[in-house]
């Protein structure tokens, strides 16, 4: 059964609040421990942030579509 579009745009918020709280606690992970990584660890800290960063750009982008479905014309 289809989801509403309110519906969608309820589940895309909580995937980008998820996704947030995840780069929040990688980003304290980071000012906690970092000093320990080799360049190694970083090059994929910086791979992992940069994946959450694209994933969440689709998200608002996608969200930001529906929206723009609501509006009225």
């Amino acid at each position: 059964m289809p989801e509403t579009i309110q519906e969608e745009i309820k589940r895309i918020e909580r995937q980008i609040e998820t996704y947030e709280a995840f780069d929040l606690a990688e980003k304290a992970r980071f000012n906690r421990e970092s000093y320990l990584w080799t360049a190694e660890d970083r090059i994929e800290w910086q791979e992992l942030q940069a994946d959450n960063e694209l994933m969440l750009r689709k998200l608002r982008e996608e969200r930001n579509a529906l929206l723009e479905q609501l509006k009225p014309p």
